[in-house]
């Protein structure tokens, strides 16, 4: 007997339902196998100040119309320093732009989820690789960065520790007065960031 129409229908559904499983499925659990989850939250201190859009939030000093109303950073990578003074790779999904004025006002941006080996680690490296700020006046102006980008060695003042199959929050600090600065009729780029440590979450939700 021939097999129906319907039967074909529903065959290729299933096969099609398979496919769309693995794709939603397959890069955490490739990723996490052994390790633990790391969310990094990008995070401003509190004496950055609560309005960006006028030159009194940074520094005095930008003519009409210069003042910051925007700042992306593109982050294109993560590493870790464990306590053997290895320092790893964080498996992570990125570049990711963050528009660090942004956060100043909305509170926190959270990094796409990232994985680590099991340990404790005492520092944080971050490569940027582009800045782009807009200004008052709706200009961009992109500063070019060193060689392959920025680079921003954060020591961990209270070490965090990365277990299999939890997820461990770490915060990442900056004052958006320190990492822009009006300097000589430019803005200017100097990434300082701090890290006091990191807490446990819940288990994955993979």
């Amino acid at each position: 007997m021939k097999p129906s129409r319907n039967g074909f229908a529903l065959a290729g559904l299933a096969a099609m339902l398979c496919v769309v499983a693995a794709c939603s499925n397959g890069p955490d659990s490739a990723t996490q196998g052994g390790n633990g989850r790391v969310q990094f939250v990008m995070s401003a201190t509190a004496a950055a100040p609560a309005a960006p859009a006028t030159s009194s939030v940074l520094h005095d000093g930008p003519p009409a119309g210069r003042e910051l109303q925007a700042a992306n950073v593109t982050f294109a990578s993560i590493l870790a320093r464990n306590l053997d003074g290895e320092l790893i790779d964080v498996t992570v999904a990125l570049p990711v732009t963050v528009d660090l004025l942004g956060v100043v006002s909305g509170g926190a941006f959270t990094l796409p989820a990232g994985f680590l080996p099991p340990g404790t680690y005492d520092q944080v490296v971050i490569v940027m690789t582009k800045v782009a700020l807009t200004l008052a006046d709706g200009t961009v102006v992109t500063i070019e960065p060193p060689g392959g980008g920025w680079t921003a060695v954060i020591p961990v003042t209270e070490p965090f520790t990365v277990v299999e199959g939890q997820t461990t929050e770490v915060t990442i600090k900056f004052s958006v007065r320190r990492l822009l600065r009006w300097l000589d009729g430019k803005w200017d780029f100097h990434p300082e960031f701090e890290c006091e440590g990191g807490h446990r979450g819940g288990g994955n939700d993979h």
